[in-house]
């Protein structure tokens, strides 16, 4: 399988039709696996990389005579606008998002790292405003102050209580636990899932590393 740092030092421009291949091919890697009954989860074609490039979702390609050449950043953003596409947000919530960010903002947001304030076209759908939290546990919300009103029996300000964690333990292997938050949202992509892996392996290596050294 191809990885997107594969192509992050190609020698030389894509055509459209090459980078259309190379789109598709890396697609499934970063979209959802539940959104693979929709329409937005059709394969990336030619036309659709012109009208991308028409709304002002991508930058413009370079001129090799009259034909068009896709570089790395083209191809960071055509997945970008894809998955966002997928997320339900649209075009006008997009807008020129995937151009006004570097190279490597566009590699930390498709691999999950970031977090996204936009505007879905489905409010249901808000996948990509959690994206930090599939990667990282997110804090328990700060206690919060309110007055007592009228009605009650003070004036004193009473604390609303945060709300409690629940933590669930998973025997994966004989010595080997897991223990979930309940608050923990679980990867929902290929490339999600293969960094959550990378770090459970990079924990248990340090662990590993400890023990030798002692």
């Amino acid at each position: 399988m191809s990885t997107l740092q594969q192509f992050s030092q190609a020698p030389k421009p894509w055509s459209l039709d090459e980078f259309v291949e190379i789109v598709n091919g890396l697609l499934p890697q970063f979209l959802p696996e539940e959104k693979s009954h929709t329409r937005v989860r059709e394969e990336m074609t030619s036309r659709l990389v012109r009208h991308y490039t028409g709304m002002g979702l991508l930058d413009e390609p370079l001129k090799e005579g009259r034909e068009a050449r896709y570089l790395y950043r083209h191809l960071l953003q055509a997945l970008l606008v894809r998955r966002l596409l997928v997320e339900g947000y649209g075009a006008s919530a997009i807008d020129n998002l995937a151009k006004s960010k570097t190279n490597q903002e566009l590699e930390a947001l498709l691999q999950g790292g970031v977090v996204l304030t936009l505007t879905p076209a489905n409010p249901a759908l808000n996948f990509l405003q959690e994206i930090q939290q599939r990667s990282a546990k997110s804090a328990p919300a700060p206690s919060q102050s309110r007055k007592v009103g009228k009605a009650d029996d003070s004036n004193l300000e009473k604390t609303a209580l945060p709300t409690p964690s629940v933590w669930t333990r998973l025997v994966i292997l004989p010595g080997l636990e897991v223990h979930v938050r309940n608050d923990f949202l679980l990867p929902s992509t290929h490339q999600e899932q293969e960094n959550l892996w990378q770090r459970i392996l990079q924990s248990l290596s340090s662990i590993k590393k400890k023990r030798f050294n002692q």
